[in-house]
């Protein structure tokens, strides 16, 4: 059965289902409340509680980013959660200059252990692998 679209921005319920498996084997958190489709309250041991919002937009631009925060003002992260989904490198400096985290799904899974800048600037350590081995 055709999806119609649906999952254009919705993401896939199997990518929520994994993300959240992740996230509650994660010893730091402490509960994750689910606030309709798209948003999720992260509670942390010892860290800043992270309300979450969840897209399936293939590339966030500087415009998702107020759309999303437009409909959810006091979200502090979006996580894109498909694989193959990105962000433009103007969306991330717009996101980090508001205070909130844009990640990929892998890249979340590792900025939870961080809180203000260090959850900010979070990537991954292929990511600083990579721009260590181009200098």
């Amino acid at each position: 059965m055709p999806e119609l679209g649906r999952y254009e921005k919705l993401p896939r319920p199997e990518s929520i289902e994994t993300f959240l498996n992740y996230l509650s084997g994660n010893k730091l958190i402490e509960t994750i409340e689910r606030e309709g489709d798209q948003i999720l309250v992260i509670n942390r041991k010892r860290k800043s509680v992270i309300k979450l919002f969840m897209t399936n937009v293939y590339i966030i631009g500087i415009a998702d980013v107020y759309e999303i925060l437009s409909l959810n003002s006091d979200i502090n992260a979006i996580v894109t959660m498909s694989a193959w989904n990105g962000y433009t490198q103007e969306a991330k400096l717009t996101c980090k200059q508001i205070k909130v985290g844009l990640f990929l799904f892998k890249e979340f899974l590792g900025a939870v252990y961080y809180d203000g800048t260090e959850f900010l600037d979070y990537i991954t350590p292929e990511e600083r692998e990579r721009i260590r081995s181009k200098k």
